[in-house]
């Protein structure tokens, strides 16, 4: 019973509709939904959608449920089926009345207070999980140079068409990998070409030492002797040169 009347307080205070965890919940199958049916669907549409349905969906609801059940009421209580009319005429001038009271008191308020801060909240932690994700599959890809090496050792074990440090072999690596050119076209330039070893630093030697170690364990785990040969060949002539 004291659960009942809690939620029937909830309702009429209108908090019922607020709670942190609905709301993210709402955002995150509102966002889910939406991008599924337009791929650049932005987190920002989403939340201008809540917006929208804050008003046109749960305040309208709430309102109409709350003033249909109290002029029901009123009017089995006050015989509104002896005067219909003029029932029907008092509530409707009551109407727009008890709304506005609604309006200054409950929906507005809360909605600047309650509502959009933590429709805010719900759409940072939403960004912020997909960017966590985004950081996760990144650590678990391999490094651009280590994805150079790896297509290095295709071209050298397949007799594919020669590659070169040019823009046309670097978008061929962006089109596979979905890396930036510029940067597949620089360690294109460290792999094929002596030049730019000469001024490199001790510390990006240590560096990209341990992208050849991570390399040989991808091609270890494939199990690509063939390819483990030719890595080992540039290996030598690469802190060599």
């Amino acid at each position: 019973m004291k659960e009942l009347m809690n939620r029937a307080i909830d309702f009429l205070t209108f908090d019922a509709h607020l709670p942190s965890q609905q709301i993210s919940l709402q955002f995150s199958e509102t966002h889910h939904k939406r991008q599924a049916e337009i791929d650049e669907w932005s987190t920002v549409a989403t939340r201008q959608q809540l917006i929208s349905s804050y008003w046109s969906s749960l305040v309208t609801c709430h309102f109409a449920v709350f003033f249909g059940g109290s002029a029901g009421i009123s009017f089995l209580i006050l015989g509104g089926f002896y005067q219909p009319d003029l029932f029907l005429a008092t509530m409707f001038i009551v109407c727009p009345i008890v709304y506005l009271g609604f309006y200054i008191f409950q929906y507005r308020p809360k909605f600047n207070s309650i509502y959009l801060p933590r429709l805010e909240t719900a759409k940072e932690a939403y960004e912020k999980k997909q960017i966590e994700q985004i950081e996760k599959c990144r650590q678990a890809q391999l490094s651009n140079f280590s994805l150079a090496l790896f297509f290095y050792v295709l071209y050298k074990t397949n007799n594919l068409k020669a590659i070169s440090c040019d823009d046309h072999s670097a978008n061929l690596l962006k089109k596979l990998y979905g890396v930036d050119s510029g940067s597949m076209k620089k360690n294109l330039e460290l792999i094929l070409g002596t030049a730019k070893r000469k001024n490199i630093s001790d510390r990006k030697i240590t560096e990209l030492r341990n992208r050849f170690t991570e390399t040989y364990e991808y091609l270890e785990a494939l199990g690509f002797s063939a390819g483990i040969e030719k890595l080992k060949e540039l290996e030598a002539s690469f802190f060599n040169a």
